[in-house]
């Protein structure tokens, strides 16, 4: 192998693909990046065997060649260079030369066959979606994602792709935040039941840039996310997501509705004197107006009060203040509304006006 190809171009493909690799693998080769010189063009692979990307920089091609090399020292390599062309040059041993400027580099890699073949998804069904949008439906619902690792099937959303609408739906057993966007396409079958997609996919996903499109395959037991050159391919999180229509109450007859930032700023600052174990605030609603207070045997008490648009019998939550700073930075919205029954009961939270996309959140609620 022996080619030359811009700096500039191939650390903004090595930057993605460093998110695949694994840090802490048993297996060495997954700690490597694929390097594939051929036809004007060096393709580049990462996996840790459950989630995949595939990618490509345009290069000059004099010899053709393939190996492993270790990925985060050969990225912190290009990334120091100083001139805009890097060569790179297989010798022997599976040694890489990698030159520029006045620098050489020599590291060592694998055999090119060490590295594990990447999943293909053979589908006809292919569905294309909005890359912002998906992104932003993403960052609406990743928060809500268990990090058990017993609780498998929460350990990432749900994604359902219809002919009119598209939803993402998470959750961790204490919190479940919920978004749906209205699309116009043709029919997807096999799509709208859903689809498990594990949260380090979703990760790497957001962290694509651009306003293209984004082609979405499934097959049976894995996901295709294509961006262009890039292609994310997924293992499908086995399981069954629990029925989230039944948790989110439909029958909260208090809503008060609240400057976002205003929240957002009070229960933080209020949380710092909430318990460490038990991290919780408590929220009482009156006549236009919401005091929020946290108190703490070892340290002492936080009170502050908020003005707010509610009418009705005064009710009190305990709610995690945690959760709800993440709902409230995922809104973007200048105002929420927030739907309670009593302190025993969910809160459910919802964005006053937030465009095109339907969202809400709910908070389970805590003795505080």
């Amino acid at each position: 192998m022996e080619i030359v190809v811009q700096r500039e171009e191939l650390v903004a493909e090595l930057a993605l693909l460093q998110g695949i690799v694994e840090r802490r693998a048993t297996i060495p080769v997954l700690s490597h990046i694929l390097v594939q010189a051929h036809d004007d063009r060096l393709d580049l692979a990462a996996t840790d065997l459950d989630v995949s990307l595939s990618t490509s920089c345009e290069a000059q091609v004099k010899k053709s060649g393939a190996l492993a090399v270790q990925a985060k020292k050969f990225t912190e390599i290009v990334r120091a260079l100083g001139a805009a062309e890097v060569k790179l040059k297989l010798a022997e041993g599976q040694n890489l030369t990698i030159e520029s400027g006045r620098s050489k580099f020599r590291i060592r890699g694998l055999e090119a066959d060490t590295f594990p073949t990447l999943p293909k998804v053979e589908s006809e069904t292919e569905v294309e979606l909005s890359l912002p949008s998906l992104q932003q439906m993403i960052s609406k619902v990743i928060f809500a994602i268990s990090t058990e690792e017993s609780r498998f099937q929460l350990n990432g959303a749900l994604l359902k792709v219809g002919p009119e609408v598209m939803e993402m739906v998470a959750t961790d057993g204490h919190r479940l935040a919920l978004v749906s966007l209205d699309r116009e396409g043709e029919s997807v079958p096999g799509l709208m039941k859903g689809v498990l997609v594990p949260r380090k996919a979703l990760q790497e996903l957001s962290r694509f840039a651009g306003e293209e499109s984004v082609f979405y395959r499934r097959s049976e037991h894995h996901l295709s996310f294509r961006v262009g050159k890039r292609e994310l391919t997924s293992r499908i999180l086995e399981g069954t997501f629990p029925d989230y229509e039944r948790v989110i109450a439909r029958d909260n007859d208090k809503k008060p509705v609240l400057d976002r930032k205003a929240l957002q700023q009070a229960v933080q600052r209020v949380s710092l004197l909430s318990g460490e174990r038990a991290r919780g605030v408590r929220l009482n609603f009156e006549t236009d107006q919401l005091t929020i207070s946290a108190a703490n045997p070892d340290l002492g008490e936080a009170e502050e009060k908020l003005a707010c648009r509610f009418e009705g019998d005064a009710v009190q939550i305990g709610l995690n203040p945690d959760y709800m700073g993440h709902f409230l930075a995922a809104v973007e919205a200048e105002e929420v509304r927030l739907e309670l029954k009593d302190a025993e009961s969910q809160c459910v939270g919802f964005p006053v006006a937030d465009g095109e996309l339907r969202y809400l959140c709910v908070i389970m609620p805590m003795h505080v």
